[in-house]
Parts: C-alpha cells; structure tokens; sequence
C-alpha cells in the first residue's frame, strides 16, 4: 500500500496571467484547479498526470500582499 503525500507550492504573484502563460502554454503543464473571487482572490493550480504535488499561484484585487522575492 503507497502512503499518499500531496505537495502544494503556493506563491502570490502580480503577473498572473503572464504566470499561466509560462507554465501553461510554455513549459505545458496541465491546469488541475482553479478558483475566482475567493475572498478577493483568483487562484490557479498547475500540475502533472498522476503528481502529488502541484504549483499554485495567486493573484489579489489589491495587489500582492507580500513584496516579490530578491534575486
């Protein structure tokens, strides 16, 4: 019997739909999730065939609640 782990990397981000277009159409992941409006957040979730883990990115009405990270 496999132990199941599921893995999620959440990351807030400004450039949400340049994000989708990287991950999506560049590198040709799979949407697995998202999510519109969820207390002033859109969300989606990007992932593998069978993966247990997946990557998601989040985008505010405001703006990002936290500065990007340095380089």
């Amino acid at each position: 019997m496999k132990n199941w782990v599921q893995f999620r990397i959440a990351r807030p981000t400004d450039k949400f739909e340049e994000v989708i277009n990287f991950y999506e159409t560049g590198l040709g992941l799979k949407r697995i999730g998202e999510f519109h409006n969820h207390e002033g957040y859109d969300g989606v979730m990007f992932g593998l065939s069978d993966a247990e883990y997946h990557l998601e990115f989040t985008t505010h009405v405001n703006g990002s609640p936290c500065p990007a990270p340095t380089k």
